[in-house]
């Protein structure tokens, strides 16, 4: 019952948004007939992702179980990450992605092997958020005087290099060999709010602190897919006549539209992320962001909602249970 009134109170903070933005003028659901007009960018944007950015992330996780030696096909990881894909569509707030891909790896898995499954897809969320940071960061020093050319943008850069600074440190500390026993950050992560998060995070990401060839590959396919989904924003931006988006400024903002809806209120950040896209580009002196996301999301959300063929195709082996999906 609680649950189910967290649903519903997600839903209507989101449909609160959207009213708000359809009713200012700024966001026009008419824009979808531009892809009528252009469907070689629709085509361009199924492609990617769809064969692209799908496979990528699958592989991505697939390299986090195989370096703590649990056994999960490469054809494995990408049926479950579609299956998940497809559930974070269709169910937001009932049954992640996550849950679901969690759920069929750790059921496969030894006992002792259950726990390390599951962190798997915890660090595999936390690298993809490091690699909107890294992503970000990068763009903001190879266009200084450009990004910070822009006084509104000023704030921005300041945060972007707190995260990139907060990003190497604890990389850093999670590669760096304390003895058993004796790492004092344990203690200190004991002392912070939400301890036990924080040092379930830590631990999980110590675990592969003889890996670093792992976080650092996973660290560059997700700076990569972050690239793919920031081309795909300027096309559209383009697409739609926003010729004022350059596109140093778009991968500086992008991953930063992307950091505010990294916790799922609703598929795809509806709501949450058109309010954040169209505050981004107003930042930036242009309007149209929230419509761009609109384009983008939309599409994105079709793609994944090919998910539930395989989920349909190997609906016994696949199968939510009933405890799970209530």
């Amino acid at each position: 019952m609680k649950r189910r009134i967290l649903t519903l109170l997600k839903f209507g903070i989101v449909a609160a948004i959207l009213t708000y933005l359809v009713q200012s003028g700024r966001l026009n659901f008419e824009r979808l007939l531009l892809f009528h007009e252009h469907p070689g960018m629709l085509a361009t944007m199924v492609a990617v992702l769809a064969l692209l950015i799908v496979p990528m992330v699958a592989m991505r996780w697939w390299l986090l179980l195989r370096a703590i030696g649990l056994a999960v096909t490469p054809n494995r990881a990408f049926l479950l990450t579609w299956i998940g894909s497809f559930f974070n569509t269709t169910l937001p707030g009932a049954v992640t992605g996550d849950v679901v891909k969690g759920y069929y790896v750790i059921r496969e898995q030894e006992v002792e092997g259950r726990t390390r499954a599951f962190m798997t897809l915890l660090i595999d969320r936390f690298v993809g958020l490091f690699g909107l940071i890294v992503m970000a960061f990068l763009a903001l020093v190879t266009n200084w005087d450009l990004i910070l050319g822009k006084a509104s943008l000023h704030p921005l850069a300041w945060m972007i290099s707190g995260l990139f600074a907060g990003t190497l440190l604890f990389y850093g500390l999670v590669l760096y060999p304390f003895r058993a026993g004796k790492d004092p950050f344990i203690r200190l992560f004991q002392r912070l709010p939400a301890s036990g998060f924080t040092l379930k995070v830590y631990t999980a990401f110590k675990s592969y602190q003889y890996h670093r060839r792992t976080l650092l590959v996973t660290l560059l396919i997700s700076i990569v897919l972050h690239s793919m989904v920031a081309l795909l924003f300027f096309e559209i931006a383009q697409m739609m006549g926003i010729s004022g988006m350059d596109l140093a400024t778009q991968f500086f903002i992008m991953p930063i539209g992307m950091i505010t809806i990294a916790i799922p209120v609703a598929p795809g950040g509806i709501g949450i992320g058109h309010a954040a896209f169209e505050s981004l580009y107003q930042l930036v002196g242009l309007s149209g962001g929230a419509d761009v996301f609109n384009l983008f999301i939309i599409v994105q959300l079709a793609v994944f909602l090919l998910g539930g063929i395989p989920y349909l195709l190997h609906s016994r082996e696949y199968r939510v249970p009933e405890e799970k999906a209530v």
